[in-house]
């Protein structure tokens, strides 16, 4: 008598997550990851093991809004109940959103096909205490309009080996910024920023540089001749982690919601 094979279904997943209570997305040894509370916590709701394939691999004390990961599961749960059910057993800082069944082929990290983040920082004399995880203090007054003409300079296709801190994993420099904005909101500054692509602390030290223009310590005017030259000690700091959220994750077709890919190449004529 022929047994029957289980089926497997393929699951993607939208996350949120607060950085400071991790050490970054991907699982490690002896240290506190996303990934290990996300399969842990499966595993205790549904005594199946699993293994999440992530669409980035936020580094520690980053957060993310919609983080996208997928896995195979041959749990009885309904998809549309999963993130209630996988949530009882998390932590206050991570919450499963959103989930869906995907193509089997779907790969969050090799489909992906953009990424936008948004580095805060808090305006003001006095230092942040709520928001103190979620934002970089600068008690100092800054020239925005010079920080936003600077940020126009990084837009387009570029190597950007001047903004990626040793240690890059990635063989390609080149990326490109469709979309990079400084919005002014109280006691905050976000810069958004949308890129097909981001190197080790790109982000980072892209608002360092910008910060620094803002000082006044770097001139806006400088700023595409110090891109050109591709060394990274002529840009600004790689800026604490804390302020720094991946908003989403882009693909070819629309996954959760306001993430289908919408942007040409840079080169393409009109």
């Amino acid at each position: 008598m022929m047994m029957k094979k289980t089926e497997h279904l393929h699951i993607a997943i939208s996350c949120e997550y607060l950085g400071v209570d991790f050490c970054g997305w991907q699982r490690q040894e002896n240290a506190h990851a996303v990934q290990a509370e996300l399969e842990d916590a499966w595993f205790e709701l549904s005594s199946e093991r699993i293994v999440l394939i992530g669409s980035s691999r936020t580094d520690s004390g980053v957060s993310a809004r919609r983080h996208i990961s997928s896995f195979r599961t041959a749990s009885s749960i309904p998809v549309e109940r999963i993130p209630l059910a996988w949530n009882t057993k998390l932590s206050p800082g991570v919450a499963v959103r959103e989930a869906r069944i995907v193509a089997d082929e779907f790969d969050p990290r090799f489909d992906a096909l953009g990424k936008e983040y948004t580095y805060t920082f808090y305006l003001s004399k006095t230092r942040p205490v709520i928001e103190r995880f979620q934002s970089h203090h600068v008690p100092q007054k800054l020239d925005i309009k010079a920080m936003q003409t600077a940020a126009d300079s990084f837009l387009g296709e570029h190597d950007f080996t001047a903004l990626m801190d040793q240690g890059s994993p990635s063989p390609r420099p080149c990326r490109t910024l469709y979309s990079l904005i400084l919005e002014e909101a109280g006691p905050f500054l976000h810069l958004r920023v949308i890129g097909d692509g981001f190197l080790y602390h790109m982000v980072r030290i892209l608002a360092g540089t910008l910060l620094y223009v803002g000082l006044g310590k770097i001139a806006a005017a400088d700023i595409p001749e110090m891109l050109r030259a591709g060394e990274r000690r002529v840009m600004g700091p790689t800026l604490s982690a804390s302020g720094l959220t991946l908003e989403r994750v882009f693909y070819k077709e629309k996954l959760f919601g306001r993430d289908r890919w919408q942007y040409r190449d840079w080169q393409a004529e009109d």
